[in-house]
């Protein structure tokens, strides 16, 4: 009888849960830092957006301002053509357009306005349309409210600036008194 010689073999290697492990660890490791990447993305761009609505809603207050200016200056009300003419006392919203030559503030039907447009090339924002302009994510309204027993000398002004920024939807409201200062 001849005597048979058990051969041993060892492989050298990894085995496939071995592999599946180190495929998932280094996983773990490269999500990680993309999603913290793109969580700050998110951040950056909602912060970008923010500061654009609050410049947008700065923009309103000055232009009420610049129309009360203006109507005194040239002795009208001081309050011509924002709360009387069209209405837009509370509950109604207006609109006003920074690049119309004369500050003029329009009622917003349905008791909504419409979103701002946004010139691609110079990036202003209206309520145009055509070559160069799109529709902007942002909303803007006012309301005036008379101050009762002030209303010869004081109007609140109360703009909103709506938007979306991915699935986050955002909404503010400024206040500010506007006053009759001649008298």
């Amino acid at each position: 009888m001849k005597c048979m010689k058990k051969v041993e073999t060892t492989y050298k290697g990894f085995s496939l849960i071995e592999t599946l492990i180190a495929v998932s660890v280094l996983m773990m490791a490269v999500a990680g830092p993309l999603s913290i990447a793109s969580r700050g993305l998110v951040s950056a761009q909602f912060a970008r957006d923010q500061i654009i609505a609050f410049h947008l809603a700065r923009e309103a207050t000055e232009l009420i301002r610049n129309k009360r200016d203006e109507n005194i200056l040239s002795g009208q009300d001081w309050f011509d053509g924002m709360v009387s003419s069209p209405v837009c006392l509370s509950p109604n919203v207006c609109r006003v357009s920074p690049t119309a030559e004369d500050v003029t503030f329009t009622i917003c039907s349905g008791g909504a306005c419409e979103p701002l447009s946004v010139h691609t090339v110079t990036g202003i924002y209206d309520y145009d349309s055509g070559v160069n302009w799109r529709e902007s994510r942002f909303t803007r309204s006012i309301s005036f409210e008379t101050v009762p027993n002030h209303f010869d000398n004081e109007i609140v002004a109360n703009v909103t600036i709506k938007w979306d920024t991915g699935s986050l939807s955002k909404e503010f409201t400024i206040s500010e008194h506007f006053f009759n200062w001649k008298e």
